[in-house]
């Protein structure tokens, strides 16, 4: 049996993984991240301004 077909029973390609991965990641920050960030950090900002100007 020669070493190659042996390790091709084992072979899988690693292109298949990961797609879509970073497309992924992208859409996660576009569409939960950054609105929940501004959303708090606007929260945030508003508070400051009440507690400064009461």
């Amino acid at each position: 049996m020669n070493h190659e077909d042996q390790s091709s029973r084992y072979y899988y390609p690693v292109e298949g993984r990961t797609h879509g991965a970073i497309a992924g990641a992208f859409a996660f920050i576009a569409i939960i991240a950054v609105p929940a960030l501004t959303y708090a950090a606007w929260h945030a900002f508003a508070s400051w301004m009440s507690a400064l100007f009461s």
